[in-house]
């Protein structure tokens, strides 16, 4: 900074100075005073909000317009660096300038204030401070801003009107609240009366972007001798102009689009009975072997488990819902619709069918009304285990003991909640569901009901973020457990695995006759290029012995993670020493998931006996 250099700036700008003194003073007066008209009640200081604004936005827009834009856009600059002056001593002279004038109006404000509170309330000096703290905190933000837009000569309004459009659309499309965001926290409705925490968070986070701000700014001036500013200061040509503009009618269209997306009605099912969920509809549609009167008994049931459920997690809203007969489904398969156009929850499943299964079809429900509630973070690997388990869990929360059967029946090998995913596969979503339900089942023992319904309703039913600052704020396992139980995410697996333990251990039987049934894949070479595929299975003994078993077979897409259990194919076989032949010819290079499964009825669900995934070689 140089003495010189800031005497140049006031005479050059001393008339702008003293009109923007004489037309922004009065003005940052009014502002006070028709806040404090319109909040007739609290604290004088209520009226630094609004003139803060003002200081922020327009008074950064005017000082950065003389400081900045002016001298690079008239070429002054030129001449000042002719002169034994550095860029860096220049562009500090103008920053520090700029802050005072913008500065000086605010403390001014303060002032006054502060003397018309003097009759009314105790105003410390720590209190004032702090307000200037804060408000300065956001002048200054404003001003590094500004002064960076500057800096980017003919490209500033298209990248400010870039940013206003981005800050629009976060805060009506996703979760990211703007209100929220550190600047407006800092002039929060605690400004005029927070006198003793100094909200450091919000404070840090303004100082890290002015400073970030700030460094690019000097950055664009020191760059190849400054040759970059003096470039963008020049005027745009016609190319870039159409090319700017066709980008932001591009960015707004697709802005539009993806609020038009984002607001998409409720799924509506014509000509289904209907039972209401809170201020939603859930809806079952009739068909054939299964009559209006059973629909309407469905949608009774359906909808008074799905608003226990809502109302035990605290849903703050709950979906459209519509379920849909399907014949041409397994009894135990549930698959859900996707809708481009709609919002909400569609399934199909097999209604009619005689072993249809309202409770696993209730938890399959729950988690897709989870996951749609969520936009699919909780199906995130290190969680799903809980999204899974819960679901299960609640629905077979009255019968425990089905519960130990399976967990016995699903922990035969190692269970890694980690690795969920890869559980889920080698298990099936039922069995995968109970032995995570066994997993809630020991985690709501060591919390207690209020802590374990507190934990659900963080880490299930939670508002969700979006982005990188969505992925930072989402709620731990492991920290919140320790807040609530003082326990870990390690404790509760090995008290886990120690109730999986106690299963297997209690149902011998169970687990001896699984042990006795031997699966077998086997791929036999046609040709260089195509196999078939012969599977079998042996070893059952006893009257409880499987007599048939069912191979079910995908064909995996490039990066296709889980398959969904609607997406198989099935053939069914009876269990033979012969075994049996899939009529499907198989190619090299073709990747493929086979599972081998026995039906189980003490367990009400199929028992993946074999799981493989992999190339055809």
């Amino acid at each position: 900074m140089s003495g010189a250099l800031v005497r140049k700036e006031w005479r050059e700008h001393r008339g702008a100075w003293l009109l923007f003194g004489v037309l922004f003073g009065p003005a940052l007066f009014l502002l006070s005073w028709w806040q404090s008209a319109r909040l007739s009640w609290g604290s004088p200081f209520e009226g630094l909000r609004l003139p803060t604004v003002a200081l922020t936005t327009v008074g950064a827009f005017f000082v950065a317009h003389r400081l900045v834009v002016g001298e690079y856009g008239q070429r002054t600059q030129l001449f000042l660096e002719s002169l034994p002056l550095s860029r860096a001593r220049i562009l500090t002279t103008k920053l520090v300038f700029g802050a005072v004038v913008l500065l000086l109006p605010l403390l001014v404000h303060l002032g006054v204030l502060a003397y018309q509170a003097r009759n009314s309330e105790d105003v410390p000096l720590s209190f004032l401070l702090l307000l200037l703290l804060r408000t300065g905190t956001v002048v200054m933000l404003g001003w590094s801003l500004l002064a960076l837009s500057g800096l980017l000569g003919r490209y500033r309004f298209p990248l400010l009107l870039l940013l206003l459009v981005a800050l629009f659309l976060a805060d009506h499309l996703s979760q990211f609240d703007i209100t929220r965001a550190a600047p407006l926290q800092l002039l929060g409705r605690d400004l005029a009366f927070e006198r003793h925490r100094v909200p450091w968070r919000a404070l840090g986070i303004c100082w890290a972007l002015g400073s970030a701000m700030t460094l690019l700014g000097f950055g664009l001036v020191l760059f190849r001798d400054g040759t970059l500013t003096e470039l963008l200061s020049q005027r745009m040509s016609h190319r870039e102009k159409v090319f700017i503009a066709s980008i932001l009618t591009g960015l707004l269209s697709m802005a539009a689009a993806m609020a038009e997306e984002k607001q998409r009605e409720p799924f509506v099912l014509n000509e289904a009975e209907r039972a209401a969920v809170g201020s939603s509809t859930l809806q079952v549609a009739s068909g054939v072997g299964f009559p209006p009167e059973r629909a309407r008994a469905l949608a009774q049931r359906l909808a008074r488990n799905l608003g226990t459920f809502g109302d035990y997690l605290a849903l703050e809203r709950m979906p459209a819902v519509a379920v849909m007969p399907n014949t041409g489904l397994d009894a135990d398969v549930f698959q859900r619709a996707k809708l481009e156009k709609k919002d909400g929850v569609v399934i199909r499943a097999h209604l009619a069918a005689p072993d249809f299964d309202e409770d696993a079809f209730e938890a399959f429900l729950f988690r897709e009304v989870l996951i749609e509630l969520s936009d699919g973070i909780v199906q995130r690997e290190r969680r799903q285990w809980l999204l899974d388990g819960f679901t299960t869990w609640w629905v077979n929360r009255s019968e425990p003991g089905r519960l130990s059967r399976g967990a016995a029946v699903g922990s035969r090998e190692d269970v890694e909640e980690r690795e969920w995913l890869s559980t889920r596969e080698r298990l099936g979503p039922c069995v995968a569901g109970v032995v995570a339900a066994r997993g809630i089942q020991v985690l709501r023992d060591r919390l207690g009901d209020a802590a374990f319904q507190s934990l659900m309703r963080r880490t299930l039913a939670f508002s969700p973020s979006t982005g990188f600052l969505g992925l930072w704020r989402e709620p731990r396992l492991d920290s919140l457990l320790r807040e609530l139980g003082e326990s870990s995410e390690e404790e509760v697996g090995r008290l886990w695995r120690d109730a999986l333990r106690a299963d297997r251990a209690a149902h011998p039987e169970v687990l001896a006759s699984l042990a006795m049934l031997h699966p077998t894949l086997s791929l036999v070479a046609e040709s260089p290029e195509t196999f078939r595929l012969e599977h079998g299975l042996s070893g059952g003994k006893g009257p409880d012995a499987p007599t048939r078993y069912a191979l079910l077979y995908a064909k995996l897409e490039p990066f296709e993670n889980e398959v969904e259990p609607h997406a198989f194919s099935r053939q069914d076989a009876r269990v033979s020493p012969e075994g049996a032949r899939l009529p499907l010819g198989l190619s090299r290079g073709d990747r493929w998931l086979f599972v081998m499964q026995v039906e189980s009825a003490a367990l009400r669900c199929p028992v993946r006996l074999l799981t493989r995934r992999g190339e055809v070689r």
